[in-house]
């Protein structure tokens, strides 16, 4: 069995559409290896999350306008954020995220960074 070996880690926020509506972005541990990208988190009230996202089907790497921009208006991620941000004590998501995609032939993963720099950064590395 070849041993994998992580080609980057840090942060990244994953928006999480599996746990149920409200949709909700998380930070995440986010280790990226050659054939997938692991981020795990602690889930609000406790416990632990995570998600292993497959990077050998994965057809495209996308940028996508930050929750701010006014192309955003109707994206999943940018209305999350907004509600998100809305709640009391919440950090503002809408200035601070810097989103991209993943694309499968079935649908979209959507994550994002903290400063641009970061975002092209994980991009340039998962492509």
């Amino acid at each position: 069995m070849q041993r994998l070996f992580p080609l980057r880690m840090g942060h990244l926020w994953y928006l999480n559409v599996y746990s149920g509506t409200p949709f909700i972005w998380v930070r995440t541990r986010a280790i990226l290896y050659p054939t997938h990208l692991t981020l795990s988190w602690i889930a609000p009230g406790g416990g632990r999350g995570g998600v292993t996202l497959d990077l050998v089907n994965c057809t495209e790497v996308r940028n996508v306008p930050s929750p701010s921009h006014r192309t955003a208006q109707n994206d999943i991620g940018r209305i999350t954020a907004r509600e998100q941000s809305a709640a009391p004590g919440s950090e503002n998501l809408v200035e601070l995220l810097y989103p991209f995609q993943l694309i499968y032939g079935d649908g979209v993963e959507r994550l994002a960074a903290e400063s641009a720099g970061e975002r092209v950064r994980w991009v340039g590395a998962i492509r």
